[in-house]
C-alpha cells in the first residue's frame, strides 16, 4: 500500500514549497525520487500523482512538489499567485531544490523512510533543466532522469523581447490566448545576468553522476534534438537516451488525469529501471 503525506516547508527566503511524499508501507528506508514540475504546471498536474505513486510503489520515496513560485497557492491548483509567478526565475527554482534536499539531509522530511544518501531527481521540461543544473551543483543528487527537458530557459523571440521591454511585462499565451500569467522585466534581466550560470549545456558537462535523457518522438513543444544536445554534452557521467517514438511532450497525459496509456507507463519503466540500476 502507497502512503501519502501532504507537507509545507520554507526556503531560505521564506517562500512556502508544498510536496506530497510518497512510499509504499513496508519497513526500510527507501531511495528518494524528487519529482520536478515543468513550465505552468503543478504537484497535482494531470500525470504527476500518478507518478508518485507508481514509482513508489517500484519501491522508491517520492516528492512531487511545487515551486514555491509556480502561481498555486495553497489548498489550490488553481493560479492564484500571479505576483510571485510573474517574478519566477530558474535561481528561485534552484533555490527551492536546495531547501527540499536540506529538509530531506536533517529528517524534517522522511525521516526513517527516506535512505538520504540515495536520491535521484526526475524532472519534466524546465523541471528537467533544473534537475541537470541541481545535480552539477549538489553532490546529494545521485542520478537524474530528464524528461522532455528543455536545454536552454532563454526560449522567447525576439519580437517577445522587444515587447517585454517596451512594456515591462510578457504576457503569456496558451496558443493564441493570453492568460492573466506574465512575466516581470525582471525575470529577463536574471536569465541575462546569470546566462552562464543556467547554461544547461555547461551543467550537463559538469554532471558526475548518471543522467537518462528521455524525450517524445512526436514533441513540437521542445523538439528532441534537445535533449540530445544534452546527452551529447554529458561527457563526464553514465548518460544514455531514449526515444519513444509518438509521444509528444506530455506523453498523451491530460488534466484532470483519468487514465494511463503506454506512453506513460513506457516513461515509467525507463524511470524506474533507470533509478534502480544508479541508485
Amino acid at each position: 500500500m502507497v502512503v501519502e503525506h501532504p507537507f509545507s516547508i520554507n526556503n531560505p527566503s521564506g517562500d512556502a514549497i508544498r510536496g506530497d511524499l510518497r512510499y509504499s508501507d513496508d519497513p526500510g528506508a527507501k531511495p528518494l525520487v524528487l519529482i520536478c514540475h515543468g513550465f505552468t504546471a503543478h504537484k497535482d498536474w494531470g500525470s504527476f500523482p500518478y507518478f508518485g505513486r507508481k514509482l513508489a510503489g517500484d519501491g522508491f520515496a517520492t516528492i512531487v512538489f511545487n515551486f514555491s513560485h509556480n502561481g498555486i497557492g495553497p489548498n489550490s491548483t488553481a493560479f492564484t499567485e500571479y505576483e510571485k509567478f510573474s517574478r519566477n526565475t530558474p535561481g528561485k527554482e534552484l533555490e527551492d531544490v536546495q531547501a527540499l534536499l536540506d529538509a530531506i539531509s536533517n529528517g524534517k522530511i522522511g525521516r526513517g523512510v527516506v535512505d538520504a544518501s540515495r536520491i535521484g531527481m526526475a524532472g519534466h521540461s524546465r523541471g528537467g533543466g533544473i534537475s541537470i543544473l541541481s545535480a552539477a551543483r549538489d553532490s546529494r543528487v545521485r542520478s537524474i532522469v530528464a524528461w522532455s527537458t528543455v536545454a536552454t530557459f532563454l526560449r522567447f523571440t525576439e519580437h517577445q523581447r522587444e515587447e517585454w521591454e517596451r512594456t515591462g511585462y510578457l504576457p503569456l499565451r496558451y496558443g493564441s490566448a493570453r492568460t492573466l500569467l506574465r512575466y516581470d522585466v525582471s525575470v529577463l534581466r536574471d536569465l541575462e545576468v546569470n546566462k552562464d550560470q543556467y547554461d544547461l549545456h555547461k551543467g550537463a558537462l559538469r554532471l558526475s553522476v548518471p543522467a537518462l535523457y528521455v524525450h517524445g518522438g512526436a514533441d513540437v513543444i521542445v523538439r528532441p534534438e534537445e535533449a540530445e544536445g544534452l546527452y551529447k554534452s554529458t561527457t563526464g557521467a553514465r548518460s544514455q537516451f531514449a526515444l519513444i517514438e509518438g509521444a509528444g511532450h506530455m506523453y498523451g497525459a491530460m488534466h484532470p488525469f483519468r487514465e494511463t496509456n503506454p506512453m506513460i507507463e513506457q516513461l515509467l519503466e525507463l524511470t524506474a529501471n533507470w533509478f534502480h540500476q544508479t541508485l
